[in-house]
């Protein structure tokens, strides 16, 4: 198998995060992070390596945008028993060639899939636990948040609830986000039993240690230094993005060699535009939401207060104050555009960092 020279592995968070979850298995882990900053790549490579060397079953399943969060977890269920069941050891012999030499197998019964979703979910998950007996189940949720709204997210719920009841000692449940705020109701609603009691953290950003594992594979690549303090900026302005910082190096290796950073991140961002679908949102915005946006910036800002409406009045090019209501209206539409999220009375943040910290970057410039 081709190793990828670019990857940046994380073992000490796998393992810290497997620890929590064995030291409390019947209670989820819920890690927020804003999105393109490693989280789907950590869990589908670090931590689903780190599982499978512990003597866990992983099973990922990604819930963004997914009209339904219960069939797609069934889905995931049903790839990992076809893995399973198509090991030469749990396959039936049809056909022994001259000599022994070779072998037919048969492909192995799928599982008939039920129209009872959550009854389809149980019987699988049982399906695995006899295969395995003594393999728990690590399940990832990625964007976890969507779980929170009513309807099909509500039934997956209460379908993993049911797991957690039935198999105590097989299964381990980490959820991620990357709303805060979302998330954070979800694992603290008290109506939600299935999750009220998971631990919550933030997913850590990469840093200067990965900073300086891209420049080592800048320099081997283009037998040219580079200053980590430059490379330290350029992650910053691609907003601690990963992925995005390894295509911009890889870039500049190959399209703007000997350019200096910023010059070859101007490109960059010129051929790739990774900030497109930033500006689409923004640009989607009336000039009052974008008023109000550029306030929630700040600290903490009172939007209802009479200077900040002033402020956003001056924005609009009006005399007087806005009204509440006005505000009040501009802030209900974000949320039902999922761009903000109520933190609690009269508090607002951004569902998604990344769009709040693209919003940063362009103010300040």
């Amino acid at each position: 198998m081709a190793t990828d020279s670019w990857r940046y592995p994380r073992p000490q968070l796998a393992a810290h995060y497997l620890g929590l979850l064995a030291d409390a298995p019947r209670r989820p882990l819920a890690v927020f992070g804003p999105r393109q900053t490693g989280k789907t790549y950590f869990l589908t490579h670090d931590l689903t390596e780190a599982a499978t060397d512990s003597g866990l079953r992983p099973v990922y399943v990604d819930l963004w945008s997914q009209p339904d969060p219960l069939g797609a977890i069934n889905t995931a269920l049903a790839s990992a028993l076809r893995a399973l069941n198509s090991q030469v050891q749990r396959t039936a012999v049809t056909r022994v060639g001259a000599f022994g030499l070779s072998v037919g197998l048969a492909a192995p019964p799928a599982l008939p899939e039920g129209s009872d979703a959550p009854a389809w979910l149980a019987t699988q998950f049982a399906e695995l636990r006899r295969l395995e007996p003594t393999r728990p189940v690590l399940l990832m949720l990625d964007e976890a948040q969507t779980l929170g709204k009513s309807g099909h997210g509500d039934a997956a719920m209460k379908a993993i609830r049911a797991l957690f009841n039935a198999h105590p000692q097989g299964l381990l449940l980490l959820l991620t986000g990357s709303s805060r705020s979302q998330l954070l109701a979800l694992v603290g609603d008290h109506s939600k039993t299935a999750f009220k009691l998971a631990a919550h953290m933030d997913f850590p950003l990469l840093g200067m240690e990965f900073v300086a594992f891209v420049a080592q594979r800048y320099q081997a690549a283009s037998a040219r230094d580079v200053a980590l303090a430059d490379l330290d900026w350029a992650f910053s302005q691609l907003l601690h993005r990963p992925g995005e910082m390894i295509d911009f190096v890889r870039y500049w290796i190959t399209d703007a060699p000997g350019r200096a950073v910023a010059e070859a991140l101007a490109r960059f961002k010129e051929t790739s535009s990774p900030d497109v679908l930033f500006e689409d949102i923004f640009a989607a915005c009336t000039a009052l939401q974008r008023a109000v946006l550029r306030e929630l910036v700040g600290e903490a800002p009172q939007l209802f207060s009479k200077a900040t409406r002033e402020r956003i009045a001056a924005a609009l090019g009006l005399s007087d104050a806005v009204a509440p209501a006005s505000v009040a209206n501009a802030i209900q539409q974000l949320e039902t555009q999922g761009i903000l999220g109520k933190v609690q009375r009269g508090r607002y943040a951004f569902e998604d960092e990344g769009f709040r910290a693209w919003l940063q970057s362009a103010a300040d410039t």
